[in-house]
């Protein structure tokens, strides 16, 4: 195919991409697993795909601007589509495949998206109906035989022209925010917000052709998209697509990454496995991991850890530490970045101990991805970490945090109010309430969270949500009080450390009634109590048989609660706790 225009500073998106494949050629770039076997395009044959699938959707009377949905599992093949669709000068509309058909299709309808790309024929199907989409192809065979399909002249002729007019400040991608309220909007972001976020990114942090990142995030969200696959590209670095979940921990120890992305709730899991595998072995073994795991703890927790600290550090590390992380990383890890929802302190100081750095960030799709992150240099537990390089922060007087940098959108699509509202004189209001310790930041809640009591107080349920969940027994903690007398909590419990750590086994809906799982949960309540305000106490609980889920709207894509869907959910369970809990409190 003809030579598409190329800077020495790519400012767009696709000429990021081009650039990179053009000078790594033929060294390795995206791996998947497929028939059984791990396989590998090098940087030539993806650029090869992905100016095959622009042309494509030149023939098939993509325009430049025109929308392109995008809806599909994980797969190496949206990676290729979504560069594929701003390299014919389109916008990349990624849409989530769990969301309802409903969903899809309001935000197909709204984007004005004239073609779809489907990882399936039944993913497809929730995108017909719109007036505007003339056309479904899915990957295969469709994407498929795009692969293969020479390109005529003239396409390639109207590819190098679209290019050559394609700018920085032209519209790249509409990224539609989940929503903790289950509220939808179109985030317009620009190809600049893309390439200048990437560049602070690499700022900050060390990652080059030599990494290996562990792709496992869902591309539909700009953590992955951005902070994951847009970094490796423009780092040259190599990217490895996870089987899923489900198979993530061998993809691990395949795969033996330098870098991975995850949500808080994959750590959250890892480490109460961790315990549990160590609790349940032999006598010896458990208290040498326990003798460990405080050896490393005492390491992270010094500011100068002295020749003793360091000693018993080094040992725990030789006899057991070093172990652990081959099991569970591959041995190569330099460092987790987690983000989307808070990650409990206490988790954070485990995988430290163990020897695994875990980099708290913060952002938001309105950012681009993050806007803060603790580093490999610049560390410190409970936080986000510092503004990443040409970011500004400022912490209004309600405690709202203020951003201002290249990564903040453009505005909502078609919501000019909401845009006003959320952005003024380059500042975007982000909704999360926060302070800053020492140039670092700390996140306290989101100011649509926060519960105002019907006396009038306010509290914020995320930290203390937080610090119900790292109990093993509990899953999930939702805190409820929004015009309520008082304060109150919705607990899913974790039913598999209830039976292995309590011998309390059976069906959960009869379980939720049960007083030793109810006497359980109250502990952990009343230890939580004991450090809070009186207005801030957990007054009463509903036990639910039931984890929160993101098939049933429960959850955002990166497995945050979704409130208010919650809330109203469960409208029955609430008002006949405050009913019974009022009653009990008056002595009636």
């Amino acid at each position: 195919m003809g030579a598409i225009r190329e800077t020495a500073t790519p400012r767009t998106t696709v000429e990021t991409f081009l650039s990179r494949a053009r000078s790594l050629g033929e060294r390795p770039f995206l791996h998947f697993h497929q028939d059984g076997a791990w396989r590998c395009l090098s940087w030539a044959e993806a650029r090869q795909r992905v100016l095959r699938v622009a042309a494509a959707l030149v023939a098939e009377g993509v325009r430049p601007g025109d929308r392109v949905v995008l809806i599909s599992e994980n797969r190496f093949e949206w990676i290729l589509a979504d560069f594929g669709i701003q390299a014919a000068g389109a916008v990349t509309v990624p849409i989530y495949p769990s969301l309802l058909q409903a969903t899809v299709r309001s935000m197909v309808e709204d984007s004005g998206a004239v073609v779809g790309l489907a990882g399936t024929e039944e993913l497809g199907g929730k995108l017909l109906g719109p007036p505007a989409m003339r056309r479904v192809v899915t990957f295969d065979p469709g994407l498929h035989r795009w692969f293969q399909r020479e390109p005529p002249a003239a396409e390639v002729e109207e590819l190098e022209r679209r290019a050559a007019r394609l700018g920085p400040d032209d519209l790249a991608t509409i990224v539609y925010t989940s929503g903790t309220t289950g509220e939808s909007k179109g985030v317009l972001l620009a190809h600049r917000n893309l390439v200048d976020m990437a560049a602070s990114d690499l700022r900050a942090f060390r990652i080059g052709p030599d990494d290996v990142l562990l792709s496992a995030l869902p591309y539909a969200h700009v953590l992955e998209r951005v902070s994951a696959v847009f970094n490796v590209v423009t780092a040259g670095a190599q990217l490895w697509v996870s089987r899923g979940l489900d198979h993530l921990a061998g993809d691990l120890t395949e795969v033996r990454p330098t870098i991975m992305i995850g949500v808080p709730r994959l750590f959250e899991k890892v480490h109460d496995r961790v315990l549990q595998q160590a609790a349940s072995g032999p006598g010896l073994r458990r208290a040498l991991f326990a003798w460990a795991l405080r050896a490393g703890r005492r390491h992270v927790q010094a500011r100068r850890p002295g020749p003793a600290t360091r000693l018993g550090r080094a040992l725990a590390d030789r006899l057991v530490l070093a172990g652990v992380r081959r099991r569970l990383t591959g041995g190569r890890l330099r460092f987790f970045v987690t983000g989307g929802a808070p990650l409990s302190e206490e988790v954070e100081e485990f995988f430290w101990a163990l020897g695994i750095p875990v980099l708290q960030g913060w952002g938001m799709t309105e950012l681009t991805s993050a806007a803060t992150s603790n580093t490999e240099t610049e560390h410190r537990f409970g936080t986000v970490g510092r503004p990443l390089p040409g970011v500004e922060l400022r912490i209004a007087a309600d405690g709202e945090i203020l951003v201002r940098g290249p990564g903040v959108m453009l505005g909502y699509h078609r919501r000019a109010r909401l845009t006003a509202a959320a952005l003024e004189d380059g500042w975007l209001h982000t909704g999360d309430v926060g302070l800053l310790d020492g140039g670092h930041l700390r996140i306290t809640d989101r100011k649509k969270d926060l519960l105002k009591t019907a006396g009038g107080k306010y509290v914020a349920p995320l930290p203390l949500e937080s610090r119900l969940q790292e109990a093993r027994e509990i899953e999930w903690a939702l805190l409820v009080g929004d015009e309520r007398p008082f304060v109150t909590a919705l607990v899913v419990p974790d039913w598999g450390a209830l039976r292995d750590e309590h011998g309390i086994d059976g069906d959960p809906d009869a379980l939720a009634a049960d007083v030793r799982v109810r006497s359980i949960v109250q502990e952990r309540v009343d230890a939580l109590n004991r450090n809070l305000a009186g207005f801030e106490t957990v007054r009463a609980f509903a036990v639910l048989s039931r984890p929160f889920s993101e098939g049933d709207g429960e959850l955002t894509p990166t497995l945050k609660p979704k409130r208010r869907v919650i809330v109203r959910r469960y409208r029955e369970v609430i008002d006949a706790m405050y009913e019974s809990a009022t009653l009990a409190y008056r002595g009636g």
